[in-house]
Formats: C-alpha cells, sequence, structure tokens
C-alpha cells in the first residue's frame, strides 16, 4: 500500500505514515533493540536514507515504480552499464532512472 501521510478528510487507503516518518521510525526502532540482538542499529551509524544517499522521494519512487523502471537489472548506473557490457546488450531499461534516482548510491 503506498504511504499517505497523515490523517486526513475523505483520507485514501494507505500507510497513515509518510515514508520518511516510516523510514524514521524503523531506524529509532533498530537503535533501541538490544547491542547483542539482530536488529540492532549502532548509534554511530547514520540514518539509512543517508547512508544509502538517498532522499525520500527517490526511495518513494524506487519502493513503488520499481518494476515501471527496471526490467533485466536494477542499480547505479555503471553497475547497469557492465551488466549490459557482461551481457552483450546494445541497451538496458532502466539506465536513465538509475542514473536519476541513484546517483549517489
Amino acid at each position: 500500500m503506498p504511504f499517505i501521510g497523515n490523517p486526513r478528510d475523505e483520507m485514501p487507503r494507505g500507510i497513515a505514515y509518510s515514508l520518511k516518518d516510516y523510514c524514521q521510525y524503523a531506524d529509532t526502532t533498530g537503535r533501541c533493540i538490544r547491542d547483542d540482538k539482530a536488529g540492532h542499529i549502532d548509534n554511530t551509524h547514520s540514518p539509512i536514507l543517508q547512508r544509502l544517499g538517498l532522499d525520500s522521494a527517490q526511495w518513494l519512487t524506487l519502493t513503488t515504480e520499481f518494476e515501471k523502471h527496471f526490467y533485466y537489472a536494477a542499480g547505479a548506473e555503471q553497475m547497469m552499464n557492465a551488466f549490459k557490457r557482461h551481457n552483450h546488450q546494445q541497451r538496458l531499461r532502466g539506465i536513465a532512472k538509475a542514473k536519476e534516482l541513484l546517483k549517489c548510491a
């Protein structure tokens, strides 16, 4: 289901969080888990989207439109180009979107 943000009149179907709030919730939860348990995020790590080099708009596009933009391969532009060369492809769907969405990844 899509992230629809805060509750309001005539609420559409979806998760009543913004994606940014949900990622912060998951990150905070991981930091609260004991450090000897699976899922623990060390307090010295920066937030997950920051570590991935993504902003919330990029992440939302990747999570809600993934199959629309990528077909045979997905990843940063340089990795997709390497895949294209390795598989002797002339073109590969998604390279332009990878360049746009994953420029820092």
